[in-house]
């Protein structure tokens, strides 16, 4: 066996026959080798595992997403939830843990399990082989709460996987939402960039005449035409930013494209950041910190019922298939057995002491996660609703930038055409800081309607909201 220990995995996997001496096979040799941590290879993590479905981007689409017309918030999110695979994940999980509740149930009833002893026995004269056919039933009648609280720390543990996947629902339509806002704003923002455009070359084609006329230099026609190369500039930048985010919102939701997104919201949307208290009972992530309490204490009340003892009866039938039994002469082949068993540790080391201790600090940790996301929640809200505050103030002073910039326009276009007391600079200037009024008012815009999805989200709402309250998402019903 030295021998062997000293001969490397390479020496061993190519030659056969003196693995064939030592009894180790070439498959064993191989999964050694597939398995050392020290080579990695993507090729063969893949082709290693051996999966039946085929992961290509065709499993990135969804098939039942047929949007026609203008692309909603509502429709946008309802698609997403609907076809998300984060959902799924977090739904089979939540499945996963609903079995385990009936693994703990199944302690309630008997545990029958049946087997065949072959061996050697001295209980008779003669010693010799001995097999026998047993079946045995073990039916647990009194444990002090160890199958009960093994049941309730399943539960909990259900519970916390149901908040969960309301948590990734709420992510999930929270991230497409915020996707759609910034679509919304981007179109916006397009659209005004082209009317820049319009309006800078309504002013350049004017200079132009007037140049043509000799009423104007030829610098103020370059002046313009700067202009319109910086508005073009933006129109592009603003382009490939509304391309950037449709790509977003189409992996979303599971479609090649997105086209034209509908500028509109729904109602309590825009009132998200009104509340003033917060109903922690619908905010998933604090749901999901309340189960973790439940199943802490759970496991505190299994962790002393481990100490105490179990009762269960124990029948049993053996029937041997030969004689040699001990007095197989006077007992028949088929002997039967019950009795009462009483089970109780009596040391084990400290084991069950540490692990009472540990489910307590469990506990302690549990209720401190409670007040943590709820702390969380409440911190989330109060810093949106204070920039929304300041939000909704900056749009109504940009508002009045743009009626006075307009003014302000007609007025120094009248002096620069019919006076000639204006510069045609400042008519440049002023006619981009109307356009950028309005850019930084949609961008304002925008940002305000991000905060009300986070007030959404950080207060339990987005379900609401959105309508997903009372739907089935993938398979689970989704309730208040």
């Amino acid at each position: 066996m030295g021998l062997l220990n000293k001969i490397t995995p390479a020496f061993l996997c190519g030659y056969s026959g003196l693995l064939f001496f030592y009894g180790i096979s070439n498959s064993v040799c191989a999964e050694e080798l597939s398995a050392m941590p020290g080579n990695i290879s993507a090729n063969d993590i893949y082709n290693n595992q051996g999966q039946a479905v085929t992961y290509d981007d065709k499993n990135l689409l969804n098939k039942n997403a047929h949007i026609t017309g203008e692309l909603t918030i509502q429709t946008a999110v309802k698609t997403a939830v609907d076809w998300h695979p984060t959902v799924a994940q977090a739904v089979g999980k939540l499945m996963e843990q609903a079995q385990k509740v009936d693994v703990a149930k199944a302690k309630y009833y008997p545990q029958v399990s049946a087997g065949m002893n072959n061996g050697y026995s001295n209980t008779y004269q003669g010693a010799g082989y001995s097999p026998s056919l047993v079946v045995s039933v073990s039916q647990m009648l009194y444990d002090f709460g160890k199958v009960s609280s093994a049941v309730r720390q399943a539960d909990a543990g259900v519970a916390q996987y149901q908040a969960n996947v309301m948590l990734t629902i709420d992510q999930v339509a929270h991230d497409t939402a915020s996707a759609v806002v910034q679509v919304q704003g981007y179109q916006k923002l397009v659209a005004i960039a082209r009317q820049q455009m319009t309006s800078l070359k309504g002013i350049g084609d004017l200079i132009r005449q007037r140049n043509d006329a000799g009423a104007t230099s030829l610098s103020d026609v370059l002046q313009t035409d700067t202009r319109i190369e910086g508005a073009q500039a933006t129109l592009t930048q603003y382009e490939a930013a509304l391309q950037r985010w449709r790509a977003t919102l189409a992996t979303y939701i599971g479609t090649a494209e997105i086209g034209t997104v509908a500028d509109s919201a729904p109602q309590g949307m825009t009132q998200a950041c009104g509340v003033s208290d917060i109903n922690y009972h619908a905010v998933p992530a604090v749901l999901a910190a309340i189960a973790q309490v439940n199943q802490a204490q759970a496991q505190v009340d299994n962790a002393t019922a481990q100490m105490l003892p179990t009762i269960s009866l124990e029948p049993e039938v053996t029937h041997y298939l030969n004689d040699n039994y001990a007095n197989s002469a006077a007992l028949n082949k088929t002997q039967y057995s019950a009795w009462v068993k009483v089970e109780m540790p009596i040391y084990q080391g400290g084991a069950l002491t540490a692990s009472r201790e540990a489910s307590l600090q469990s506990l302690a940790a549990a209720n401190a996660s409670v007040r943590a996301e709820q702390l969380n929640a409440r911190q989330k809200l109060t810093a949106s609703q204070d920039e929304a505050v300041n939000l909704i103030q900056s749009i109504r002073i940009q508002q009045r930038q743009q009626v006075l910039g307009e003014q302000t326009r007609a007025l120094y276009q009248d002096q620069y055409l019919q006076l000639g007391s204006r510069p045609l600079l400042d008519l440049l200037n002023v006619d981009q800081e109307i356009f950028q009024a309005q850019f930084s008012q949609v961008q304002t815009e925008a940002q305000l309607r991000s905060l009300q999805l986070d007030c959404l989200f950080s207060t339990g709402k987005t379900r609401n909201v959105f309508a997903l309250d009372n739907h089935n998402i993938q398979g689970v019903e989704i309730r208040p």
